[in-house]
C-alpha cells in the first residue's frame, strides 16, 4: 500500500483525492483522462498490476493502445490474451480470451505488452461488426502502423479461429486511404446502396494549378465525392473563412467540368439513400457532357500492396 493504511486511504478517496482504479489500486483523481481511450488504457495498467501472470493487451483494448480510430466503442471491459489460462471468459471488467501469441504478434507500447497492430485488428476483426471492425483496419492502414501485407499474414495464422471469414471480409474490403472513420463508413455505403467503389484521395487540378485532394473520385463518371465532415477543415469549430474557402474550392471543381456531391456522417452511418440519389443525380448531369473534354487534370494514388 506504499505506506498508506487503510484509514488514510479510505480518506483520500471519500475525500476526492484518490479514484479506486481496482482493489487495492488507486490514482490521483486529477490524473485521471477526461476521454473515454484514456480511462481505458489507465484500467489497463491497473489490471496489468493485479493480475498474477503476464497478460497481454488484445482486442479493443490494443486498438485504443495504438490509437487508431474507433467506432462508437464499447471501453466497458479490458481485453487481455493469455497463452496459458484454463479458458476464456469475462469476469471484474476484464474479457480473458486464451489464444496463442507467437513473438512476431507481440509488442510493446509504453511499457505495455500488446499484441502487434495486426493481431489487433484481426482479432477485433473477428469478434466485432463489420463497420466497426473496417474503421479500426483502414484507420490502422492510414495511419502506416501496419500493411495489408501483414493483415493478410496474421488472418492465415488464424484461419480455422471463430470468426475467421468475418476478419477475412474485413481485410479484403479495407483500404489504406480513409483518413477517418466517416471516409470508412462511406465506403461501406457505397457497396451498401450499389454504388461502385471510387478511388480515394484523389489530386485534382485546373489550368491554374492545384485545387484539391478529395475524398472519392469516380473517373468513369467526372464525378467527385466529398465527405462532409467539417472537422477536417478547421479542427473542432467551423469558422466562416473556412466555409467561404470551401464554397470557392467546389465553384473551382464544377467550373472544370467535375460533378460534385455531399454527404454527411449521419448518412453514411445509416447507409441512406440519398447518399445514391445524389451520387446517380452526379453521374447522370456527368454523362450529359461526356462529349466535352474535361479542364481539370487528376492524379489518382498507387493500388492497394
Amino acid at each position: 500500500m506504499a505506506g498508506f493504511d487503510d484509514r488514510e486511504i479510505y480518506r483520500r478517496i471519500k475525500s476526492g483525492a484518490w479514484t479506486r482504479l481496482r482493489r487495492g489500486v488507486y490514482v490521483e483523481t486529477d490524473l485521471v483522462p477526461d476521454d473515454d481511450e484514456g480511462r481505458h488504457l489507465l484500467q489497463l495498467r491497473a489490471v496489468v498490476l493485479t493480475l498474477p501472470n503476464p497478460a497481454v493487451a488484445s482486442h479493443i483494448t490494443a486498438a485504443a493502445l495504438f490509437g487508431v480510430a474507433l467506432l462508437e466503442p464499447d471501453l466497458s471491459l479490458v481485453h487481455i490474451t493469455r497463452e496459458h489460462s484454463s479458458s476464456s471468459r469475462t469476469e471484474s471488467g476484464i474479457c480473458h480470451h486464451v489464444a496463442t501469441l507467437p513473438p512476431s504478434q507481440l509488442t510493446k507500447v509504453d511499457g505495455l505488452l500488446t499484441t502487434s497492430v495486426a493481431r489487433a485488428v484481426i482479432d477485433f476483426a473477428r469478434e466485432a461488426p463489420f463497420d466497426a471492425a473496417l474503421v479500426v483496419a483502414e484507420s490502422a492502414l492510414n495511419k502506416k502502423l501496419t500493411t495489408l501485407t501483414e493483415l493478410r499474414e496474421v488472418l492465415a495464422y488464424c484461419a480455422d479461429w471463430p470468426g475467421a471469414r468475418n476478419a477475412a471480409r474485413v481485410v479484403s474490403f479495407a483500404s489504406r486511404y480513409s483518413e477517418t472513420a466517416g471516409e470508412t463508413l462511406g465506403r461501406i455505403a457505397f457497396d451498401v446502396l450499389g454504388i461502385p467503389q471510387p478511388s480515394q484521395q484523389t489530386y485534382i487540378y485546373d489550368d491554374a494549378g492545384f485545387v484539391a485532394r478529395v475524398d472519392y473520385y469516380w473517373e468513369e463518371h467526372r464525378t467527385i465525392g466529398e465527405f462532409d465532415g467539417r472537422v477536417k477543415y478547421v479542427g473542432e469549430k467551423v469558422d466562416d473563412d473556412a466555409l467561404i474557402k470551401e464554397k470557392r474550392r467546389e465553384d473551382r471543381l464544377r467550373d472544370a467540368g467535375a460533378e460534385v456531391f455531399r454527404f454527411d456522417y449521419a448518412e453514411s452511418r445509416a447507409k441512406s439513400p440519398s447518399i445514391r440519389r445524389k451520387a446517380f443525380a452526379a453521374f447522370k448531369r456527368a454523362a450529359k457532357h461526356a462529349d466535352t473534354p474535361p479542364r481539370f487534370r487528376y492524379k489518382l494514388q498507387p493500388p492497394p500492396e
